[in-house]
């Protein structure tokens, strides 16, 4: 607020909150609320609690010290600065009064050195005298903003002895008093000037406001990870939510197939029964039809024929007296014989169904991390070195480190034979340790251990390390809507003219700088037209092309250099041509897109024009794809699922992969984005463990850089790299919502 403004409501500053007039003797609660003096004593004599008083504002009660008298609370001082200025503001309304003559006059000036006001008839006399001689006096008419800020920083006078200034500080009663009161009331009091004390006090008042902006720095940080992590939880909410549909359609479908199943069977067993009935049915008709001639043979012979023709032997009544004698009614058991089935339910596995749970949430917290100084042979070391030993011990000669950089150890024995029993680790009592195995063929193995860089003492082993170091050179972006600034970048690629491009996920669009951060260009809002985008995560550049992986539209867009849209490819479903939240881009060899299609678990290849050509490993071989690169004739791809690394043959076979849920070296939380530099090395986002891992090939760890904070060389939730030409590397952050550049 400037000095006039804040002039124009001074009134909102000098009056008591009680009495609501201007604050006479103005003190100080400790709860920094100011009252006048004699409206906290009024305050304390209807209280009937003597020794404490009640503060109005804040209702907080305090104990008065010195026997409760309320003098020694201490003196608002700027209050009193204030009522000091407060005249000048009124002059031309009503008038100052004179510190001479008592007059009230308009036309007044100020003595800086006496600090007080002189009416237009007094100040001749005073600048008559010749002690005055020196003294500064300005009318108030020509009072500047400069001259106001002098009077707030006008001597304060004791309050005690008039005129008199407050000139040291008494250590004992921790109180400003004058020269007269050093001498009367606190004489004996260890006292230093007022000048060092306030000194003192304001060194520790920037010591304690510089410890509260780094709280609140770091507060702000715990928000920004809180953000980062409420992005992270929807995401695995997503995926959860995906995968329980995807069980509960597969547990469908399987039920879908066992009913299908029973009604082919169903079907197959009417059918058969229907067939049977009918030529059941057949048959009777062809009785009844030889029944009717029989009958109507009998009719004419009964007619036409004489008593003796009846009775002369006939073959044919002969035959059909014998039927009719042997021949038993069966239309009623006819009609009882009828094929009977029905559908015997499964009730346990109904009621399993009904009584048993889909499957379970979990949730799994990251352990918190720890460091190993080598000072000691402390549990953890112990527990570490027995791991690191466990694992190594087919690695004859070759040396290990922990996940701190702190303990290196070569494990051999006297033939180079393996030392396959389990190790046993000795206390060397000069911070180093010697780790020994006991095997068959060969005996006692020994494995030499240093700690913080220092070889063990006397070992015959020589070992180095240098540790490859990412050096943070700048970084870019922050939050926000505007040019340049992001909101959860998410991917970024580097094209032919060392641009910089970048996925603004929360922005739905694609900023484009250059290698120094300057931004150029943006192009995209949040859509589903052409040119539009909802969630943009991965990108990458061909030749002078631009595609983005528009994740919750299901497609891939291809734009130019300058962003003006070419085509697109993809769209929501389950075939291969098909997508289902594209997450990273990049190009083969052969200058296809390779696409991790998240939701359908598997990696797609396509042409540039956007047709399917293969996928990436077999079905099942990917749980949650982030993104996937070739290198060589290697496949490489993130598994956020998973928390590995997998790689493929040129071919699309699996060939092996490594890392596991953790927070240690090697180890994994929701990798993304890879990336490879120009040393054959594996870069890959380590992404909720806030840092950048290095590998080679083979999976042996090389080194990491980051860690989750907002300060330079610092991450929250790195999520892509790249490299410029320069051989800087590039790592968007989508908690810190900026870029960041590494040499």
């Amino acid at each position: 607020m400037d000095i006039k403004t804040f002039l124009d409501n001074i009134y909102e500053h000098v009056c008591c909150p009680v009495c609501y007039n201007r604050f006479k003797d103005p003190k100080s609660l400790p709860c920094l609320h100011s009252l006048c003096l004699r409206c906290l004593q009024r305050i304390q004599a209807t209280s009937g609690t003597p020794g404490t008083i009640l503060c109005p504002e804040c209702r907080r009660n305090f104990t008065i010290p010195g026997n409760g008298d309320l003098n020694t609370l201490p003196t608002n001082f700027r209050l009193n600065s204030l009522l000091d200025a407060l005249p000048v503001t009124e002059c031309k309304t009503s008038g100052v009064k004179c510190g001479n003559c008592d007059k009230r006059r308009q036309q007044s000036a100020y003595c800086f050195t006496c600090c007080s006001f002189w009416c237009e008839d007094c100040l001749p006399l005073h600048n008559g005298i010749k002690t005055f001689k020196e003294h500064h006096a300005l009318a108030l008419k020509d009072f500047g903003d400069e001259d106001f800020e002098n009077i707030f920083k006008q001597p304060t006078f004791c309050v005690k002895h008039e005129k008199k200034e407050l000139e040291l500080f008494c250590q004992v009663c921790k109180t400003a008093i004058c020269n007269s009161c050093a001498l009367i009331d606190h004489e004996g009091h260890a006292k230093i000037a007022l000048d060092d004390a306030a000194k003192e006090q304001r060194l520790r008042i920037n010591r304690a406001i510089e410890s509260k902006k780094g709280k609140a720095q770091k507060k702000l940080t715990r928000i920004a990870k809180l953000g980062a992590n409420c992005g992270h939880v929807q995401e695995d909410a997503a995926i959860v939510k995906s995968e329980v549909q995807q069980f509960t359609d597969n547990l469908i479908a399987a039920i879908e197939a066992k009913k299908n199943k029973i009604f082919d069977e169903l079907e197959k067993t009417a059918k058969q029964c229907m067939e049977c009935l009918a030529d059941k049915s057949q048959e009777i008709r062809e009785e009844m039809k030889r029944d009717k001639i029989a009958i109507e043979k009998c009719d004419k012979m009964l007619k036409r024929s004489t008593n003796a023709q009846i009775v002369q032997p006939n073959e044919f009544l002969d035959q059909l007296l014998r039927e009719e004698s042997n021949k038993e009614d069966t239309a009623d058991l006819d009609g009882e014989n009828v094929i009977d089935f029905y559908f015997e339910r499964n009730e346990e596995l109904f009621n399993d169904v009904r009584a048993k749970q889909l499957g379970f949430l979990k949730r799994i917290t990251n352990p918190k991390e720890s460091t190993v100084e080598g000072k000691g042979i402390s549990e953890r070391t112990v527990g570490l070195l027995a791991e690191i030993a466990v694992i190594t011990r087919n690695m004859m000669g070759q040396q290990v480190y922990d996940q701190n950089n702190r303990v290196t150890m070569e494990i051999r024995n006297h033939k180079g034979q393996d030392c396959s029993t389990k190790p046993q680790i000795h206390d060397n009592k000069d911070g180093s340790y010697r780790i020994s195995y006991f095997a068959k063929e060969t005996g006692t193995c020994q494995a030499s251990v240093k700690v913080n860089g220092q070889h063990v003492r006397g070992s015959p082993f020589k070992t180095e390390f240098k540790p490859r170091l990412f050096k943070p050179v700048f970084s870019f972006g922050k939050p926000g809507s505007g040019p340049g600034k992001f909101n959860w970048p998410w991917g970024i690629a580097v094209n032919d003219k060392d641009e910089i491009a970048v996925t603004d996920y929360g922005n739905d669009r694609i900023q484009i700088f250059i290698g120094d951060g300057t931004h150029l260009r943006s192009y995209g809002r949040k859509g589903n037209l052409q040119g539009q985008f909802k969630s943009p995560r991965g990108i990458t550049c061909y030749h002078n092309n631009i595609i983005v992986s528009d994740t919750a539209n299901h497609r891939i867009q291809i734009f130019d250099d300058q962003g003006q849209y070419l085509h697109q490819f993809g769209e929501k479903g389950k075939l291969n041509h098909q997508l289902d939240l594209p997450r990273g881009l990049s190009i083969d060899s052969d200058g296809n897109i390779i696409v991790a299609d998240f939701n359908n678990k598997s990696i797609k290849i396509f042409t540039l024009d956007g047709q399917f050509l293969r996928r990436i490993g077999a079905e099942g071989s990917s749980i949650n794809p982030i993104h996937c690169i070739q290198h060589d004739n290697y496949f490489i791809a993130s598994d956020k699922g998973d928390h590995c690394i997998k790689l493929f043959d040129k071919q699309g076979k699996f060939l092996y992969k490594f890392g596991m849920r953790g927070a240690g070296e090697g180890e994994f939380k929701s990798p993304r984005c890879l990336s490879m530099d120009k040393a054959g090395h594996l870069l890959v986002c380590d992404s909720s463990n806030h840092g950048v891992q290095v590998f080679k090939l083979n999976g042996e760890f090389i080194t990491r850089f980051g860690g989750c904070d907002r300060e330079k060389g610092k991450f929250t939730m790195p999520m892509s790299t790249a490299f410029l030409s320069n051989g800087r590397i590039i790592v968007t952050e989508f908690g810190n919502h900026r870029v960041q550049v590494f040499e």
